[in-house]
Formats: C-alpha cells, structure tokens, sequence
C-alpha cells in the first residue's frame, strides 16, 4: 500500500475496501472497528449519530489487556518469557 493511496484515504479522496481497513489496523495494531468506530465520529462528515456507536468489546479488551500487565508485572522474568511464548503460539 502506498504512501499516496494512504494519504488520499486520509483526505477522503478514496474509499478503501475492508480489507485495506483491516491491514491498515492490523499495522497499527488496533482492532479494526476501533478505526471504524473514530472514523464514524468525525466531525465534518459523520455517518453515524454517537449514539449509534458502541465500543463495549474494545474497553472489555482493554481492561483484559490491563490485567494481563498488571499480572505479568508480579511474575518472575522466566515466567514472564514463558507466557509471551505461549501468547505468541496462540495467536498464530
């Protein structure tokens, strides 16, 4: 993906496909409704009231991902490289 396509999404020039959405969040490393949901809330130009919008699913991860650090943070080093691994496993 260029920095030109890019730049003409962000100008609202182009309108990309899901799964250019999907690479751009991914390389973010962001779900991909979060950027669907701040893109609905623009100012200039939105296409959803705010209370049509919702991201219960997005601060449920958060507060996982919250605990999931404060739980590592109290681990010993090794454990810690131990669940990294297996997190990375997972997540293949």
């Amino acid at each position: 993906m260029s920095k030109s396509y890019l730049g003409d999404i962000e100008k609202g020039r182009k309108n990309p496909t899901t799964d250019v959405i999907e690479a751009i969040a991914d390389a973010l490393g962001v779900p991909a409704r979060e950027l669907l949901y701040h893109a609905a809330l623009d100012d200039e130009d939105p296409f959803l009231q705010p209370e049509q919008l919702s991201l219960e699913d997005v601060a449920e991860e958060d507060a996982e991902t919250r605990e999931l650090s404060h739980l590592a943070r109290r681990m010993r080093p090794s454990d810690r490289h131990i669940l990294l691994d297996l997190a990375r496993r997972l997540a293949r």
